[in-house]
């Protein structure tokens, strides 16, 4: 240490009136005032480099404790504690204890303060008098204010006070590399101990134009508004500079400041005084602590300011280590995020490449029924033309017959004997209803390829003006198989309520779709729920009471009842049609309808359905229809979904999804 041959504070050491001694970490004496030797029974400067253990082997444990806890930043004080002196007696003290700081702001040692109080006696006002001028003639040769008016051990206090705050702000260095939480920290010690209006942090944004302080932090008295926020560099006015030189700014009364455009910010915030000390981080980023006083002007005492100094050394220490920490962590965030967005996006490719297949799927099968279906209608073209002249051909040649049979009446034996075995009567009657039937059956078949070629329209590139009742008619007609009997289920009823609907402007196929997977749906709602094995019984329990199904009475009622489908359209008054699908199935729980339409999600088992049905039908209504697609039930109770499609997409303004 260099203490010992500074002048002035072996002068300190010599005519301080109260027991003082400084010790390194490992309680070895660096010093001790001319009070403390007496006190203890030692000369001047016998204890310095020598360890109060060994000086004092009978020390307790307890004044071990206050060593060490000293050490890691708490300063501790006592009213009445006992010490042993050198020759083993004890003395009653008053007492104490605080850490003392190296230039490097790291604990070097202790420094304790000890006042016997067994036999404390008045001074003598004469002795009070002298003590005190020498005192005072002390402190005029002394760096700093050592000396208060009063009383010398006022000052000690303050040096308490602020070895305690140096000692929070320590703290908060080594227990935390929140930055905000070492700002806030820092700030609040402040203002508590200083006792003014408010104190602020700010950083300084450079890269802005024009550059702005930004004030994070605050700690304030509770009437006060609010400083937080962003304040223009041109506002602020000239100390911008001196802060970026790392100069402190204290203004002791506003009203007297010279720099107009600073003192007409300071009195807009409210200020009366003011004391700015800058900091710089090794990242070279520039940050101020502003205290202020709004009540009246407050003078800044220099003892202030070389505090805020040693705070503002802690702080930056503080910000330099948990600025890396900081950084790295907002770095982690930022990983994370993009982590969870790029499984979001491999999610959303996923599902776009099943939507994708799926569609490939349905548009293969549409280029397949549209080859058959023209395939089918050549022949059934040509069969159906053909039986027209086949039906006049036959009855040209039966009338014929019938002619022959009048003109000669007597048959030969061997044209009786034919006639008898191909039954010519029976021929005769029967050969026109065979025509007629296979004229109905030709029909059916031009019907047939009819739907197939509705369904299948390819209109990816425009959409066109079509009857809505014909694309619902040729899925159905599609699906007729699994509407008949089987031994699943007794045949599921389909009811049609069509109401009177304009031509709807959309891509048929992907509407025709969207139909499909609704109604399969529904027929696998059913052929579970009304199975065979379960039909008896469900219309014991169902057929004594007529409950509807649903929101609009729409399921046929019956004394018998049995799997129905009903399909009702109507035209509602925002200018779009709606189209309702309603089963008497088993319905759903609000927890299945919420999940309805996410990709994937299906309540079949593993390997029957895939899960992009009613996802995929819900992308088409309203992404690319912007229409709605919704769904009601309640558990035994039936399914209905409700498809809402705009009349005219031209007029639609609403922009939609991309195309599937």
């Amino acid at each position: 240490m260099h203490l010992q041959n500074c002048p002035e504070f072996k002068l300190f050491l010599e005519y301080a009136p109260a027991a003082i001694a400084m010790f390194d970490r490992e309680m070895r004496y660096i010093a001790a005032s001319r009070r403390w030797l007496k006190n203890f029974g030692f000369i001047q400067g016998s204890l310095t480099d020598c360890y109060h253990y060994e000086v004092f082997p009978g020390t307790s444990e307890k004044w071990k404790a206050v060593h060490e806890r000293c050490l890691t930043g708490y300063a501790e004080s006592g009213e009445a504690d006992s010490i042993v002196q050198s020759d083993g007696s004890l003395e009653w003290v008053k007492w104490e204890s605080n850490p003392w700081y190296t230039q490097d702001g790291d604990i070097g040692g202790t420094i304790f303060f000890f006042e016997k109080i067994s036999e404390r006696k008045p001074l003598e006002p004469s002795l009070l008098e002298g003590s005190k001028e020498d005192f005072q003639k002390l402190a005029a040769n002394l760096p700093g204010d050592i000396y208060q008016e009063d009383n010398y051990q006022v000052r000690f206090r303050e040096l308490a006070e602020r070895e305690k705050l140096l000692n929070r702000v320590a703290n908060q260095i080594r227990h935390s590399l929140d930055l905000d939480t070492v700002i806030e920290t820092a700030i609040q010690e402040i203002q508590k101990l200083l006792q003014i209006d408010r104190c602020n942090f700010c950083w300084y944004k450079p890269d802005v134009d024009p550059p702005i302080w930004e004030a994070i932090k605050e700690e304030k008295n509770p009437n006060l508004p609010s400083l937080l926020g962003f304040y223009p560099a041109t506002v602020v006015g000239s100390v911008t500079q001196q802060l970026l030189n790392q100069e402190i700014i204290r203004i002791d009364n506003v009203a007297d400041l010279s720099d107009s455009i600073h003192r007409q910010f300071l009195q807009a915030l409210g200020f009366q005084s003011e004391i700015v000390l800058p900091l710089k981080t090794l990242s070279g980023e520039i940050g101020i602590v502003v205290c202020g006083h709004c009540t009246h002007p407050r003078p800044w005492k220099d003892s202030e300011v070389e505090l805020l100094q040693a705070v503002i050394s802690q702080l930056a220490i503080a910000i330099n280590q948990a600025l890396p920490y900081t950084q790295a962590h907002h770095a982690a965030i930022t990983a994370q995020n993009q982590a969870l967005q790029l499984e979001k996006t491999l999610e959303q490719l996923e599902t776009t490449q099943n939507q994708l297949l799926q569609s490939e799927k349905m548009s293969s099968l549409g280029h397949l029924l549209a080859g058959v279906a023209h395939e089918i209608n050549n022949p059934v073209n040509f069969i159906f033309g053909n039986l027209v002249h086949a039906s006049g051909y036959i009855e040209d040649l039966l009338g014929l017959l019938k002619l022959y049979q009048q003109t000669y009446p007597e048959a030969t034996p061997e044209i009786r004997e034919e006639m008898d075995a191909i039954d010519l009567d029976f021929l005769i009657l029967d050969l026109p209803k065979l025509l007629s039937s296979m004229k109905v059956g030709a029909d059916r078949i031009r019907e047939i390829v009819r739907s197939l070629r509705i369904f299948s329209r390819h209109d990816e590139a425009q959409m066109e003006a079509v009857d809505i009742h014909e694309g619902i008619d040729s899925t159905l007609m599609i699906l007729q198989s699994r509407l008949k009997y089987s031994p699943v289920h007794s045949g599921i009823e389909v009811i049609k309520n069509y109401g009177h609907l304009p031509l709807i402007e959309c891509h048929a196929g992907q509407i025709n779709q969207a139909f499909m997977n609704l109604l399969a749906n529904a027929i696998d709602a059913l052929e579970e729920h009304w199975s065979k094995d379960n039909f008896a019984i469900k219309n014991s329990q169902l057929a004594m009471s007529a409950t509807p199904y649903l929101r609009h009475n729409s399921l046929k009622e019956s004394k018998i009842l049995v799997p129905q489908i009903h399909i009702r359209t109507e035209v509602l008054d925002n200018g779009c049609i709606a189209i309702h699908i309603i089963d008497n199935g088993p319905g759903m729980t609000s927890e299945v309808q919420k999940r309805l339409f996410e990709p994937f999600f299906t309540t079949k088992p593993i390997g029957v359905g895939t899960g992009l049905g009613l996802s995929i039908s819900h992308q088409i209504v309203v992404e690319k229809h912007c229409g709605k697609l919704l769904c009601f039930s309640e558990p035994g109770k039936g399914t209905e979904f409700v498809l809402e499609i705009p009349i005219l997409q031209s007029k639609n303004n609403i922009t939609c999804g991309a195309k599937l």
